[in-house]
């Protein structure tokens, strides 16, 4: 009951309408995990900036001073003496890789890999994110509709119950029949009940879906017209373009390019490695005792200047098994890399088969359902009006009223789903949940 009055509380208030679309735009908007991935990928794109930088040489600079005082080495003599000095030098140096085995070549192919396999991953959460609001709305709308069926059909058991009654006193009714009609009435005020108690729940479910404040009322729309396709999708064709297109295919194939690339880096250290440097410096020194007796700062600063330039290299001959074990890492990782690429198409494969599969079903169920609404219902106007002569009893009435409330049941759930799958094999041929203005 608290259920049902926080949700009257909520439809009594101005309540926001949205669509399905608009409920998806907005979680994919307000959604934790896609702002995760957007910072992921913020991480990638300085990490491709930051290896493509390292081939660029690094420079770095120098300044110290120094002040003796008692006992000291005199730096023209080399001898110790009593003087107070004063000394201090600037230097200013470089270095670059000229060659590491290809290991920086890599490292910036696989970052770029990386990076665009991040946009990828983005767009994955933002589609689960989207088919979590889909099957969460589609709930709210299933239990608006139910409620709505359980209100017809309580309405129209109380006015059997008042001509039962009636008829009861006519005479031409027993008290059984009576009472039997009266459960009735009660069993749809439990169904209904139970029901509102639902689609508060899915309410609430789809707030939290959508990371939408749990005290701000929202509507949903719930009239969708569908025409299901007389015709079963061509699976072949769908597959083919999820296998060459979907993202999770593209991100599972663009993480066995980067596991690639890192594997080739990490066999680069057994190669030597080839640095060039050159720097540049100066010093000052001076007796605070005699300054005369020493060159100005900046005569100094000019005469004392030294350059210097020099190539290196670096020859890799044992490491304690740690570049061997870098390199078996590294392909072990590859291999994996390979074995989810696999399962993923297998999967899309998968899911692709069973929702065209299920959208053709779901259809031809949805076409039959209606011609069973429309049957059960003459069926339950026949009977109803044979009840109100006498002709016929109450547990006739109730089985024709129950076969009625299953057949509009099943005819709003079949719709439903239609819709589901059929949003799904759109999104599988092309057609995003949502589209990105990023």
């Amino acid at each position: 009951m608290i259920i049902i009055a926080g949700t009257l509380l909520f439809t009594g208030a101005s309540a926001q309408v949205m669509t399905m679309d608009e409920c998806m735009a907005y979680a994919v908007e307000h959604s934790v995990s896609v702002g995760k991935q957007e910072n992921a990928l913020d991480n990638a794109r300085m990490n491709y900036k930051q290896s493509v930088a390292s081939l660029f040489p690094s420079v770095s600079a120098g300044i110290s001073a120094t002040t003796n005082f008692g006992r000291s080495v005199d730096p023209e003599t080399n001898s110790y003496t009593t003087v107070s000095t004063f000394s201090n030098s600037y230097s200013l140096s470089a270095s670059m890789p000229i060659f590491a085995g290809l290991r920086y070549v890599n490292e910036i192919r696989a970052a770029r890999t990386a990076r665009d396999r991040g946009y990828s991953d983005l767009q994955i959460a933002r589609d689960r994110v989207a088919m979590d609001v889909m099957k969460a709305y589609t709930d709210v709308v299933y239990y608006k509709g139910a409620v709505k069926i359980s209100e017809e059909h309580l309405s129209a058991s109380r006015r059997t119950l008042h001509q039962a009654r009636k008829l009861h006193e006519l005479g031409l009714k027993s008290a059984a029949e009576v009472a039997e009609v009266a459960s009735q009435e009660a069993n749809y005020e439990y169904l209904l009940t139970e029901q509102q108690n639902n689609l508060a729940m899915a309410s609430i479910r789809l707030r939290e879906t959508m990371n939408y404040p749990q005290n701000t009322p929202l509507e949903v729309v719930e009239n969708y017209d569908i025409v299901p396709q007389q015709t079963a999708p061509q699976i072949d064709n769908v597959v083919e373009y999820a296998l060459a297109n979907n993202v999770q295919v593209v991100s599972s194939e663009l993480a066995v390019k980067e596991c690639n690339l890192r594997y080739l880096k990490a066999k680069s250290v057994w190669f030597p490695t080839i640095s060039l440097s050159a720097g540049i410096g100066t010093n000052f020194y001076t007796n605070f005792e005699n300054r005369s007796a020493f060159p100005s700062f900046s005569s100094q600063f000019k005469n004392n200047r030294g350059e210097y330039i020099g190539v290196s290299m670096s020859i890799p001959v044992f490491s304690n098994l740690s570049r061997k074990a870098s390199v078996r890492s590294s392909r072990n990782a590859l291999r994996n890399a390979k074995l989810e690429m696999e399962a993923t198409r297998n999967a899309v494969e998968s899911e692709v088969a069973q929702a065209c599969r299920q959208m053709y079903g779901y259809g031809k169920l949805y076409n039959q359902s209606v011609k069973k609404v429309e049957a059960s219902q003459l069926a339950y106007n026949g009977i109803s009006a044979k009840f109100e002569k006498g002709l016929v009893t109450a547990i006739e009435l109730q089985m024709a009223a129950a076969d009625l409330l299953q057949a509009k049941s099943d005819c709003l759930r079949s719709k439903l789903q239609y819709m589901i799958e059929k949003r799904m094999v759109d999104y599988y041929s092309g057609v995003p949940f949502v589209h990105s203005e990023k």
